[in-house]
């Protein structure tokens, strides 16, 4: 091969991944645009039908919003400060603003992990060392949220709370036991199961859990099973679709689909590859031409309410498409 003809394949290489990686700013920045108009003057973020969820909600979107944008940005600013007016005494957070005054461990998760991205995660030791002292003896968490009253325990309050103390590399005593009882409490199939109250998908579950299994040796065994769970449960169009047939609200094929491909993100086995690689084009495919993605009703057992989950959806998917389109960009 001759120096002009290797110069050019260089050349021609670095255009496919430019173009490859402008063909995602597109939906970045359509979805990126719908999230900011779904901003109230208050500064939260909330499903225009239903607030049932307005402080959970604007914290993924502002923890989306903040993969793309700076922290300065003013729509980030104003969820901030939003935010930090739902505190309890305890300084961790509800699910809504009704229930302010107490705590839901995952909500309170989720929102010390978006602090950690705005300020110096020495801030949020008092609420760190708090959730530690809500520790059941098992290992475990309770989600303390008032409106869930069966399934307090189950294994997504605990995935929620080790993947923050990951994520700030957060060492306490007991993260040993923890890690036992996310083992102890997979499933045959290697899923963690599902239940109305948490989505009724074996996605929600995977999303948290996987990433802390991944991260020490003891977990491995048990990370794998949750792969292959994933692996053998898609669809041929490339989403994941799990219902409850006896339950008439379910959140959608783009939801599942996303909260599968957040757990397979990260890995390179050629397997896991060609699954992320099936469902992220079926979910490109599914952008709504106002930028968002349908998530679907949230799986309360009623048929009279509804909760549209548009927002989980599209905060999701945002995120996967800018941490695509930064691989791209890097690669």
């Amino acid at each position: 091969m001759n120096f002009n003809k290797l110069i050019f394949l260089i050349l021609l290489q670095s255009q496919i991944q430019y173009l490859e990686a402008q063909h995602l700013i597109v939906p970045i920045e359509q979805a990126g645009h719908f999230l900011k108009k779904s901003q109230l003057a208050s500064g939260a973020f909330q499903d225009s039908t239903n607030s049932l969820f307005n402080t959970w909600e604007t914290i993924l979107v502002t923890d989306a919003l903040l993969d793309y944008y700076p922290s300065s940005d003013t729509s980030i600013q104003k969820a901030i400060s939003w935010l930090k007016t739902m505190e309890n005494k305890d300084q961790l957070i509800c699910h809504n603003t009704k229930c302010k005054e107490n705590y839901c461990v995952e909500t309170s998760a989720l929102f010390l992990k978006l602090m950690s991205r705005i300020e110096d995660s020495s801030l949020i030791k008092t609420q760190l060392l708090h959730l530690v002292s809500l520790q059941e003896t098992n290992g475990s968490w309770k989600v303390g949220n008032p409106a869930v009253t069966e399934h307090v325990d189950f294994p997504s309050v605990t995935g929620f709370v080790l993947n923050l103390f990951d994520t700030l590399n957060f060492q306490y005593k007991t993260s040993e036991k923890s890690i036992s009882y996310l083992i102890d409490q997979q499933l045959a199939d290697g899923s963690w199961g599902q239940t109305w109250e948490y989505y009724n998908s074996p996605a929600y579950a995977l999303w948290q859990i996987l990433p802390v299994l991944k991260s020490t040796y003891k977990g491995k065994e048990a990370f794998q099973k949750g792969i292959d769970f994933i692996l053998n449960n898609q669809l041929e169009y490339g989403g994941w679709y799990f219902v409850d047939t006896q339950i008439k609200n379910h959140i959608s094929a783009e939801l599942q689909t996303a909260l599968m491909l957040s757990c397979l993100i990260e890995e390179k086995d050629n397997k896991s590859l060609e699954a992320f690689e099936k469902g992220f084009n079926f979910l490109l495919k599914q952008q709504k031409n106002n930028g968002s993605w349908d998530g679907g009703l949230f799986s309360i057992p009623s048929e009279r309410y509804k909760k549209r989950e548009y927002l989980f959806a599209t905060s999701l998917i945002f995120k996967i498409l800018v941490q695509v389109n930064n691989s791209t960009i890097h690669e």
